[in-house]
C-alpha cells in the first residue's frame, strides 16, 4: 500500500491542519517507531519501513502499513551503505504522493551528494543509514537519522542529522546534547554545543579519576561541605549531590573540622589501598567516580583517624 501524503495541492480537511506538524521543521517523525527501518524478514537486500507518520516541508506522509524498500545486490567482498529516504515531488499535477526510495551512499554512513534537495520540486527526507556486506544478503547495521519534532524542539540520535539540518536558527538535542546552527565570526555559520552554557572552561586537564576527556572539554563543578564518619580503618565515602553525566576530573579535600591541631591531618582520595589483605578494597571509588570517592583521614602523626566524626569541604570537577 502506498503512502498517504496530503498538503500538496487539493483539499484537506480541518482535522488533517490540527494534527499537521509540517512547518514546525523541516523534517520530522511522529514517534519513535514512526518510519523506523528494520531489517526484512526473508527478502534479500530488503528492508522494512514501519508504519507511522512523517513531516516534510509542508508535506505530511503516513504509511498505513509496513512497507517495502528493495534495494541493490552486492558482489561478496563488497561493502555499501545505503540511505533510506521519504521522497517528496511536487512536479505531477497535483503533487505527491511521496515514496521510500533508497540512495547509495558507499563506504560510509554519510550523506550522498545524489541526494535529492530541492522543496517544492523534489527531495529526499533521510531515514535511515543500512549497511550491507556482500554475501550476506540481510542488513548488517543500521544508524538512525530521523529528527523527532514536538512543541518546537527536535530531537535525534545520530550526530549525521547535523549534516543535513544546515538553516542557520536550528537546534537540534542529539543524545545528552543540544547544537545550535549560528552565526559565529565573521557571520560564517557554525555549529556551537549549547549544553556547555554553565560549564567551566579549564586551561589544560591531566589524567582524570574516572572516564576518558576529550579536547576542548568544559566542565561541571560541585562543592560543598560534608559530615561524616571514618570507619574502623579510617575511611569514609563521599557521595556527591548529583553524579556527573560523564567522568570526574578531580576532587579537592579539605579539613572543615577544628579538632584537627596543625596543618598534618591530610584528606585524600584512598587510591589504590589494600584493607586487611584485599587490593583496591573500595573498587574504582577508591580513585572515584562519577558518582563519589572514597577518602582516607589521617593525624597530623600521619596514623589513621580511626571511627573519627569529621566534616570536610570538598570541591569536585567533572562532565
Amino acid at each position: 500500500m502506498a503512502l498517504t501524503s496530503v498538503y500538496y495541492d487539493g483539499p484537506v480537511t480541518e482535522t488533517d491542519r490540527a494534527k499537521n506538524l509540517a512547518g514546525a521543521a523541516e523534517y520530522g517523525v511522529y514517534g519513535p517507531d514512526d518510519f523506523r527501518v528494520t531489517a526484512h524478514p526473508s527478502i534479500p537486500y530488503a528492508v522494512l519501513v514501519k508504519a507511522g507518520k512523517a513531516h516534510g516541508h509542508g508535506v505530511t506522509d503516513t504509511a498505513a502499513e509496513d512497507q517495502v524498500v528493495q534495494c541493490a545486490t552486492l558482489n561478496a567482498g563488497q561493502v555499501r551503505w545505503d540511505l533510506i529516504v521519504i521522497r517528496r515531488n511536487w512536479q505531477p499535477a497535483a503533487g505527491g504522493p511521496s515514496t521510500l526510495e533508497y540512495v547509495q551512499a558507499g563506504a560510509n554512513p554519510t550523506i550522498p551528494a545524489t541526494r535529492k534537495v530541492g522543496p517544492g520540486v523534489e527531495d529526499d527526507q533521510p531515514l535511515f543509514f543500512v549497511k550491507w556486506q556482500g554475501g550476506t544478503s540481510a542488513p548488517v547495521d543500521f544508524v538512525d537519522v530521523r529528527v523527532f519534532t514536538g512543541n518546537n524542539g527536535m530531537y535525534a540520535k545520530s550526530d549525521t542529522v547535523r549534516t543535513y539540518l544546515n538553516k542557520v536558527g536550528t537546534q537540534v538535542t542529539i543524545g545528552d546534547v543540544t547544537w545550535a546552527y549560528r552565526l559565529g565570526g565573521n557571520d560564517v555559520p557554525e555549529w556551537k554545543n549549547v549544553s556547555e552554557a554553565g560549564k567551566s572552561a579549564v586551561y589544560a586537564a591531566g589524567v582524570p579519576l574516572s572516564g576518558s576527556v576529550t579536547a576542548g572539554q568544559n566542565f561541571l563543578v560541585q562543592a560543598g561541605s560534608y559530615v561524616g564518619r571514618t570507619d574502623g580503618a579510617g575511611f569514609e565515602r563521599l557521595t556527591f549531590p548529583s553524579a556527573f553525566p560523564n567522568g570526574l576530573l578531580s576532587v579537592v579535600i579539605f579539613n572543615g573540622d577544628g579538632w584537627a591541631s596543625g596543618p598534618g591531618v591530610t584528606m585524600a582520595a584512598a587510591g589504590n589501598v589494600t584493607v586487611n589483605g584485599t587490593p583496591n578494597f573500595f573498587g574504582q571509588s577508591g580513585f572515584g567516580t562519577k558518582a563519589d570517592l572514597v577518602y582516607e583521614v589521617r593525624n597530623a602523626d600521619g596514623t589513621m583517624a580511626l571511627n573519627k566524626p569529621h566534616r570536610i569541604n570538598y570541591i569536585a570537577y567533572g562532565w
